[in-house]
């Protein structure tokens, strides 16, 4: 166990084995492992990532010579009404169970990989008792409702399981509000926003009017490219950020569609625009808040979280 690490700021650690795996709930949770896997490099880490195909397909597109090793995700099925917990309570079983097999495959790797640090980007189950263990989350505080306080209380007990947590806000939680407020006297660390475009060179001439960034679970991302195509005006100069699969069941659209899978072309997409419409999810509002451009954001219908980050940063808008 590593305690010398508690309480450190990433840019602080070298010389270090470390292993980190992103949690497979869209790929918000890639993008904010991209430029801590960045730090890491510089200071002299080692860094081998554990991940899906999908997600390993970006890491190593930032990071060519990277060590990606085959990780499963967590079997999340989304019916796309809206109604997540509904949709969470049925998979509980898989869930769990994929949890419990994380945990022995983590021990595993940390064995045959000599690793020295374990990063868990909210994947509760990436953790191992022979390794100093963090937590990476912006929810200490989960959006929950009144009668479903057992869920904080079944994450609060998750967290605790971890050495520390590295929470990516600013110490008066500026970003995510109430959501990362340390209430409850965890072992953390704000380590400040997690965004790639904090390691490109943001472009000052901006030629594209507006990007639509469609992110999240399939179903959910098609569902919003549907919305703003009718809202779009057929004027402007505007690109749309999607998947290949949320392109394929749109059908022939008049707007350009870009493919998502390619994220290095996409971010050159990204710092040209005048305007960005996307959902507000959290590694999307970090990029917001490095972007420094115009934007309008959407929550994903009945995701709680991301309707909490909606009205806090309208209000936040609103009060400037």
């Amino acid at each position: 166990m590593f305690s010398y690490l508690r309480k450190m700021h990433p840019q602080s650690i070298s010389q270090k084995r470390i292993l980190i795996s992103p949690l497979n709930w869209g790929m918000g949770h890639v993008a904010r492992c991209i430029p801590l896997i960045h730090d890491f490099l510089k200071n002299g880490n080692t860094v081998i990532v554990a991940a899906t195909d999908d997600q390993g397909a970006v890491f190593r597109a930032y990071f060519p010579s990277i060590q990606v090793v085959k990780h499963e995700g967590y079997p999340f099925v989304f019916a796309g009404k809206g109604n997540f917990a509904l949709d969470l309570a049925r998979q509980f079983k898989g869930l769990k169970k994929r949890l419990y097999a994380e945990m022995e495959q983590t021990d595993k790797l940390v064995n045959e990989l000599n690793i020295d640090l374990v990063i868990s980007d909210h994947r509760y189950g990436f953790r191992s008792k022979q390794v100093h263990s963090i937590m990476l989350t912006h929810q200490l505080n989960l959006p929950v409702r009144w009668f479903e306080g057992w869920v904080q209380k079944m994450h609060e007990r998750f967290l605790r399981q971890f050495d520390e947590i590295w929470i990516p806000d600013t110490v008066d939680s500026s970003l995510a509000g109430q959501l990362s407020e340390n209430l409850k006297g965890f072992e953390c660390t704000y380590i400040g926003a997690l965004s790639r475009f904090q390691k490109n060179e943001i472009s000052e001439v901006k030629t594209i009017d507006t990007v639509v960034i469609a992110s999240g679970p399939t179903i959910y991302a098609e569902q919003f490219v549907r919305e703003q195509l009718k809202k779009l005006d057929a004027d402007t100069n505007t690109i749309i950020i999607a998947s290949p699969e949320v392109k394929k069941n749109l059908g022939a659209v008049e707007v350009s569609i870009q493919s998502a899978e390619d994220w290095k072309s996409c971010d050159e997409t990204i710092v040209k625009a005048r305007k960005i419409i996307s959902r507000c999810g959290y590694s999307t509002l970090m990029d917001l808040s490095v972007l420094k451009v115009p934007f309008s954001l959407t929550p994903t219908p009945g995701q709680r979280e991301q309707e909490y980050l909606y009205q806090y940063w309208a209000s936040k808008v609103i009060g400037r």
